[in-house]
């Protein structure tokens, strides 16, 4: 019986992991922007191509020390195959607000960190110039407009 009782719970678990919905945090600094979108793999091979173009992109988020990043699948440790993600002055001039309770994602309750190690979806500007942390990025995506934590 207590077999029974423990798949019970696991299967109660995975269905609630299943449904739930991403978190959204958006500024309306970017409604007058076209965000065009990118698959990761694409805009890293065509980085030149991109540069200073608003993109929608879909990755990887890692945050920790020295490191805020958006990798591509399967590229979770090489620097090389991502992005640095320059959450700097902007976010100031133009907070990033939840769609449902209205905190800030970089407010005193810490709600960022949430995206570490998750899955996000980014509107932001690319900035090909810039390489983040020692130079040992792509690119940088800079302007971030929405966070979609999924």
């Amino acid at each position: 019986m207590n077999r029974y009782k423990n798949l019970f719970y696991a299967l109660v678990m995975i269905l609630m992991s299943c449904s739930s919905k991403p978190e959204i945090y958006s500024s309306i600094c970017g409604k007058d922007k076209t965000y065009q979108k990118v698959e990761m793999d694409n805009l890293l091979v065509n980085i030149s191509y991109y540069d200073g173009k608003y993109v929608e992109l879909r990755g990887k988020y890692r945050s920790g020390f020295e490191e805020s990043a958006l990798y591509g699948k399967g590229f979770y440790s090489n620097s090389e195959n991502a992005l640095w993600v320059e959450f700097d002055a902007f976010i100031l001039k133009c907070p990033l607000i939840s769609s449902v309770n209205k905190t800030n994602l970089f407010g005193k309750e810490e709600s960022f960190k949430n995206m570490f190690n998750r899955t996000v979806m980014l509107h932001g500007r690319i900035d090909a110039e810039h390489q983040g942390h020692l130079s040992g990025y792509k690119a940088t995506i800079r302007d971030i407009t929405l966070v979609v934590i999924e």
